[in-house]
């Protein structure tokens, strides 16, 4: 009977502590509940791909900083107000840039995250195939030093 007991309680307190655990991990405030994963380029691979048909280079830093350099071919894309917030607006500067494609995306930010990943987000709930959809490694910052060739004033 007390060995009955014993194993009552314990399986009690272990469907406790994990149901504690899973909403714990539910609720976390970090931003990264529901975000889409990213594939990466590497500017080797983005560098090799560049005018070819079939890819489009989107630029997702503020646009002045796009008018200051950018890759060569790229398209300039701002996701400022998305990174800051404004999920709608990221979706729909992701719709526009977007619209009429079904290239490969690389998605170039300033150090291959918190744009890239608003953009990333933005793609995927407007139904864009994410199988098409690469973020470059490293981001602008990255690139302006290894590819300098390829970056247009």
């Amino acid at each position: 009977m007390k060995r009955t007991v014993s194993l009552l309680l314990a399986l009690v307190m272990v469907f406790a502590l994990a149901a504690c655990s899973k909403e714990n991990n539910e609720n976390k405030d970090d931003g990264s509940a529901g975000d889409v994963e990213m594939k990466y380029m590497t500017a080797d691979e983005t560098a090799a791909i560049l005018g070819t048909e079939g890819y489009t280079i989107l630029d997702l830093r503020k646009s002045a900083d796009y008018a200051e350099a950018h890759i060569t071919g790229a398209v300039s894309a701002d996701m400022d107000a998305a990174v800051n917030g404004d999920a709608e607006a990221g979706k729909s500067t992701m719709k526009a840039a977007a619209e009429g494609l079904d290239d490969t995306l690389v998605l170039v930010c300033y150090s291959g995250k918190r744009y890239a990943q608003a953009a990333t987000n933005a793609l995927s709930a407007n139904g864009y195939d994410m199988s098409k959809v690469f973020t470059l490694e490293g981001g602008f910052n990255n690139w302006k030093e290894v590819q300098p060739d390829n970056v247009e004033p």
